[in-house]
């Protein structure tokens, strides 16, 4: 790809920008803000190039139902004019649109050139401030220091980077000890490449002249794509396609940069749009709205916005299928002998199906029967392997196909070591369980997902305590989840890597669900402190960076969420009905069975769904519902699971059969 653009274009178009009134543009901003309900504060003292004092101020739009001890997520805007001029009225709408979301909203003053004489450093030096400022006056603010969000437009788009992604610069005596770093940034047309990149033409030595005076240092340390690594925070840059000030490719090899590092990056590019077409105001306001929109979507997936719920989506229903024994199948009964735990595998011939299950409450020898009807009768107990007696806890089963189309079936038994089986016959024959490495976990996995990175690749996730991560492991308050890959077919595994880790949100048991159109994955976890509801991550690069944590409806809390799409597009997902301490005496069903379905748009903004079903009836506690989830060929859920069925009794294992047309037609 050829750039007839060079970089330094970039700069010189940048501080041509025109200027406007100096003193008389601060009081008119002032003006402006409070107007329109901003609150302001002075975030720093400091000085111009002549030696004045100069007091920089942020206009902080809050929440309509705001308090003091809130932790609202934060958001600060940098605007954009070369380093030379501009005014922070540029993002009032976007502030005010997400102070309406939920989000306290600032936009920032910062020194500029026309104003105070000064450079480009002393622009990144007070975006630094202002975020150390927000995580500093935190408390009073009613803001989460660990949800700050730095944005900005072109230049502000660099400052607002440069807090991101470059360490230093920081302005002298700042207590540097609570960070600049931002959570997350969202970049409009940002000015992102200030020096020469590897894998790009040289730059036009004529565009160079006095460039590094400008900056008021060496460019490349104010280029924030030659400082990205791993520790930047998820970013979402917007950019128009045809912009000839800041040319496209530059947020191309930002985003390209960031992905290479492990990071979460999102770049969005608009045909035919030039530089600043994102600006309330612009033309017929569609491209603001359409980038609003986009960052909504952006700050909820990453859990800095809870979802919008509109009055008008339809209310959820609630299904009872407990009593409904023509359903059900029993697929194992031992009188006074705990069953529990099933996982199933559904073979390409949509008849055979395979079933795992513990003689035990996770510990205990592995049981396996072998279905050739769909379900709706079951082998006798066939012969295992001598050591899948020794599983320490729930097994689960995974079809999978290497690189060389080899099909296999395997099977992952947790706790200290995590062991494989193995079978190269679709389940007639079956290798010992064998150690993948020297790591373990509980519910090893919860879900083995294919990825679209390359024939035979897996992701797999599974979550530990501190207990038997390691072989001399202790329990620990924090709960880590972790990710591990396979690019063999499932047959060996990567070292696991840390996806989140809390002592306050005990995340666990993932279950995984891909979206329609394949470039998203959903994990939805139980939340085992039962302080808040089920949460949900995402990632959009299979797997390799993940959105943060927000919670789930209470619709969709419980614990180990399995879930298949039916023929018409809609998800079923299975589930223990497990809810927040404060949420339970309100909740149907509580400590059942229980089935939601609904939509992979309902599932992603954070709706309630269509239906909310009974599907077994347990009647001890809690002790129920590790379910596998199967989509026969005419649309028929087949689902299984463990409970006490019958009051007094060990639990057992039963299948529930159902079609969402019988849904729809109760």
């Amino acid at each position: 790809m050829s750039h007839r653009f060079p970089v330094l274009l970039v700069l010189t178009a940048l501080m041509a920008i025109p200027n406007v009134g100096l003193h008389a543009q601060d009081q008119e901003t002032e003006t402006k803000m409070r107007d329109a309900g901003a609150a302001v504060e002075v975030y720093k003292t400091t000085e111009d190039t002549e030696g004045a004092p100069v007091s920089l101020k942020l206009y902080v739009f809050y929440p309509a139902d705001h308090k003091p001890t809130d932790r609202r997520s934060a958001i600060v805007f940098f605007f954009g004019g070369g380093w030379k001029n501009g005014t922070p009225n540029q993002f009032l709408e976007h502030c005010k649109y997400l102070a309406s979301r939920g989000m306290v909203a600032m936009t920032a003053d910062y020194r500029v050139l026309n104003r105070q004489g000064t450079k480009a450093l002393k622009c990144v030096a007070d975006g630094k401030s202002a975020v150390r400022w927000i995580r500093e006056q935190a408390d009073r603010l009613g803001v989460d220091p660990d949800r700050i969000v730095a944005g900005g437009g072109s230049a502000g788009g660099h400052v607002a980077a440069c807090t991101g992604v470059i360490e230093g610069l920081d302005e002298s005596g700042e207590d540097t000890s609570v960070s600049s770093r931002p959570n997350a940034m969202a970049l409009f047309n940002p000015a992102v490449v200030l020096a020469k990149v590897d894998d790009r033409p040289p730059l036009d030595p004529e565009k160079l002249k006095g460039l590094a005076e400008r900056m008021g240092t060496d460019p490349r340390a104010l280029s924030p794509v030659h400082h990205v690594d791993s520790n930047a925070p998820p970013t979402i840059l917007f950019h128009g396609k045809a912009d000839a000030t800041v040319p496209y490719w530059t947020a191309e090899s930002f985003c390209q940069a960031m992905k290479k590092a492990g990071n979460a990056c999102e770049l969005i590019g608009f045909d035919g749009q030039g530089h600043g077409f994102f600006n309330h105001g612009r033309g017929d306001n569609s491209s603001y709205q359409t980038t609003i929109r986009e960052l909504d979507r952006f700050l909820v997936s990453h859990g800095f916005l809870e979802p919008q719920r509109s009055s008008k989506s339809p209310q959820l229903t609630t299904i009872d299928l407990g009593q409904d024994t023509a359903r059900q199948v029993i697929v194992d009964r031992e009188p006074g002998q705990y069953l529990g735990h099933p996982t199933t595998c559904l073979l390409e011939d949509g008849k055979t199906m395979l079933c795992v299950y513990p003689k035990g409450h996770g510990r205990g020898g592995i049981v396996y029967k072998r279905s050739d009807d769909g379900g709706r009768t079951w082998s006798d107990r066939l012969p295992t392997p001598e050591n899948w007696s020794t599983s320490k806890e729930v097994p689960t089963l995974h079809r999978v196909i290497g690189p060389d189309g080899t099909k296999r079936i395997i099977m992952w038994s947790g706790l200290y070591p995590a062991r494989l089986a193995v079978s190269e016959n679709d389940g007639l024959d079956w290798s010992p369980l064998k150690p993948v490495g020297d790591w373990g976990g509980i519910v090893v996995m919860g879900f083995v997902e294919a990825l679209q990175t390359g024939p035979g690749h897996y992701l797999a996730m599974f979550h530990d305590d501190g207990r038997f991560f390691t072989a001399d492991g202790k329990r620990s308050k924090t709960f880590t989840l972790y990710k591990t890959f396979s690019i063999d077919g499932g047959l060996t595994w990567s070292a696991p890597q840390s996806v989140y880790q809390s002592s306050d949100v005990h995340l666990c048991e993932p279950g995984c669900i891909r979206s329609p159109d394949g470039k998203r994955l959903a994990v939805l976890l139980r939340e085992n402190a039962r302080r808040k509801n089920s949460h949900i991550i995402f990632s959009d690069d299979e797997g390799q960076t993940w959105s943060s944590p927000r919670e789930l409806p209470l619709a969709l809390t419980g614990d180990r969420h399995t879930g298949k799409y039916t023929a018409d597009g809609r998800l079923f997902i299975s589930y223990r009905c497990q809810s927040p301490v404060q949420s339970r005496k309100d909740r149907p069903f509580e400590g059942d069975w229980v089935g939601w379905v609904g939509t992979w748009d309902d599932l992603a903004g954070g709706r309630d769904g269509q239906y909310f079903v009974r599907l077994g009836d347990n009647t001890k506690g809690a002790d129920t519902a590790y379910p596998g989830v199967e989509v026969l060929p005419d649309d028929t859920i087949v689902t299984t699971t463990y409970g006490h069925w019958i009051k007094g009794e060990q639990p057992y294992i039963m299948s529930v059969r159902l079609k969402l047309s019988e849904l729809d037609e109760r």
